[in-house]
């Protein structure tokens, strides 16, 4: 679906009572950065006018150019991120409380999440130093027929939250060639916005998915076997 046809389709509220909440019991700069982000979602609904926007996740610095790796070595396949339901709608999500998630009307992703996240991850893994990890081919499922390592990431949080953090949390999982499951855990990442509005929750994001990206290649190169015994 494009861009403009997800912005048609958004459903506008404008009534006090869809005011998003604050907690008076927050203090300090998170607070009022939040309470700025959230004011940006009520007006986004509010008006006709183009207060809305379309966001990319930040680039990372890193790059993958300069890694060579033999074409006999062994594969890790990297899966598509898998997203839970309600962040698959292309809008940006934010959390007001404890229970309850918005998702802006006027502020969406400029491309699909989920490809944004894999290409990231990908990039980031093949950047990666940490050994063997940096003496595999690491490729996502394009190359079907080939049989390797696998990797699995699924994210049930990247969202705004209340207290001016911006939150990551899923698990992952690696496989190994033969199927079975090498190590998994939990993905955790709190980071702080450094601004108001909708532009400072994407770079927060994007920096917490740089920060996850780098643990999981920590993660993953402990797990995998070194490249004589994967071979």
């Amino acid at each position: 679906m494009s861009l403009s046809t997800r912005m048609a389709a958004m459903p506008q509220a404008c009534s006090a009572s869809a005011s998003p909440r604050t907690s008076t019991s927050r203090k300090g700069r998170f607070g009022g950065l939040m309470a700025g982000l959230l004011m940006l979602g009520t007006l986004a609904g509010c008006t006709t006018a183009a207060t809305g926007g379309a966001y990319l996740l930040p680039q990372t610095t890193q790059t993958a150019a300069q890694r060579s790796v033999a074409a006999d070595a062994p594969l890790l396949e990297v899966m598509p991120v898998q997203l839970a339901s309600y962040l698959e709608g292309g809008s940006l999500v934010y959390q007001t409380d404890d229970i309850t998630l918005v998702q802006a009307s006027q502020n969406l992703w400029a491309d699909d999440l989920q490809d944004m996240l894999t290409r990231q991850l990908l990039n980031q893994l093949k950047a990666s130093p940490a050994q063997p990890l940096s003496q595999y081919r690491i490729a996502d499922t394009s190359l079907s027929g080939l049989k390797g390592a696998r990797l699995s990431v699924s994210l049930d949080r990247f969202i705004g939250r209340h207290d001016g953090q911006s939150v990551i949390t899923g698990r992952w999982r690696l496989r190994g060639v033969d199927g079975s499951v090498l190590e998994e855990g939990d993905i955790q990442t709190l980071t702080p916005l450094t601004d108001d509005g909708y532009p400072a929750l994407v770079n927060s994001l994007g920096e917490g998915w740089r920060v996850t990206g780098e643990q999981l290649a920590r993660e993953i190169a402990k797990a995998l076997p070194a490249t004589a015994d994967a071979s």
